[in-house]
Order: C-alpha cells, then sequence, then structure tokens
C-alpha cells in the first residue's frame, strides 16, 4: 500500500513539472484552439508528406513544415488538429503516450503551434544552429534552442526535463535516435 501511494505522488508530481514545461500560450483569450485560427509552426514540424499526418509524439520523419509557417485551423476535436498549409489539408493525431503523461492534446498542440514563432531569438542563433533549422536536422555544435527549432520539441513522456543531457526523438514508430549535450549545452553526438 505505501509503494503504491508513493508512486502515485511520483506520478502526480511528474505530470505537474511536465505541463509546467509547456510553453505558455500565445493564442487567443480562452486557451483553445478553433477553426478559423490562423496559427505558426513554433519550430520545424516533421509531417509524413503522403499521407499529411502529424503526430503530438513529434516523430522525425522526412517531410518539413519549416518553423514560422502560417497554418489555417479548419477542425478540433479532443484528439485531432485538422488544419491547411500551402493548401493541402493536414491532420495532427493525438498519441497515447503524450496523453498517459497527464499533457492534453489542446496542450500538446499548443508546444508546436502558436500565434507567432520566435524569429527573434532565432536570428540570435549562431551559424551551427542556423544550418540545423534550415534542413531540420541536428548536427554537433547546436545548442538546445537551436535543436527546438529545428525538430519541435522532444517527446514529453520521454523526456520530461530539457535541461537533460540526452534527448530522445522517435524517427518513426521502431526507431529513435538520442542527441547528446555537452556541459555548455551544445550538441555533442547524434546517436541514429
Amino acid at each position: 500500500m505505501r509503494t503504491h501511494v508513493w508512486r502515485r505522488a511520483f506520478v502526480i508530481s511528474v505530470t505537474a513539472c511536465l505541463i509546467a514545461a509547456l510553453p505558455a500560450h500565445s493564442g487567443n483569450d480562452q486557451g483553445d484552439i478553433k477553426p478559423g485560427d490562423k496559427l505558426q509552426a513554433l519550430a520545424n514540424l516533421h509531417p509524413d508528406m503522403q499521407r499529411h499526418v502529424l503526430y503530438t509524439l513529434n516523430y522525425q520523419l522526412p517531410g518539413l513544415l519549416p518553423v514560422c509557417s502560417e497554418i489555417t485551423v479548419t477542425k478540433v476535436s479532443s484528439r485531432k488538429l485538422t488544419f491547411t498549409w500551402q493548401g493541402v489539408q493536414y491532420e495532427m493525431g493525438y498519441e497515447k503516450f503524450t496523453q498517459q503523461v497527464g499533457v492534453s492534446f489542446q496542450q500538446a498542440v499548443l508546444t508546436y503551434f502558436g500565434s507567432a514563432c520566435d524569429k527573434a531569438k532565432m536570428q540570435k542563433l549562431g551559424p551551427a544552429d542556423q544550418e540545423g533549422i534550415r534542413t531540420g536536422q541536428p548536427a554537433a555544435g547546436m545548442t538546445r534552442d537551436g535543436v527546438l527549432f529545428a525538430m519541435g520539441r522532444p517527446p514529453i513522456h520521454a523526456n520530461p526535463d530539457l535541461n537533460a543531457p540526452q534527448w530522445r526523438y522517435w524517427r518513426n514508430r521502431y526507431v529513435t535516435q538520442s542527441i547528446e549535450f555537452d556541459a555548455q549545452g551544445k550538441v555533442s553526438r547524434v546517436v541514429q
């Protein structure tokens, strides 16, 4: 019984930390995304370009929806966001891993889309970061901020602490890649 109580307390505290670590919402006053909203990608996103889908797990597929791209929301439910980008309709789906750590679908979507991307912050980053953001790929020498713009936030369930020395992304449902940071917060190694 005592172990069960400690586990529940741990899960509650981790969930609270995860939610607190999500970016502040910069959209409408209600905090809800609704049809007709025009939002910008807060980071590069990597959709399945043939199926026109993205997931809250943030798979690092070969497609690229560049940071600061404007989208128009066409439909929202508790598990899916439908939007158009460059005249093509896309869907973002809610992954169970995101749900299991207590992050709502709206909170997860607001990790990737907001009212405006942070162009000023991106422009202050160095050449390694600029190249990574341009290609959507991590590389040695990039900063944590550069990786976040290039690849989006790593999945919350596996990366609760963005100050950790390693981040793990999923390239697809079965393959992961790790990004290791040195003591100065720069990428020291990318493990495919």
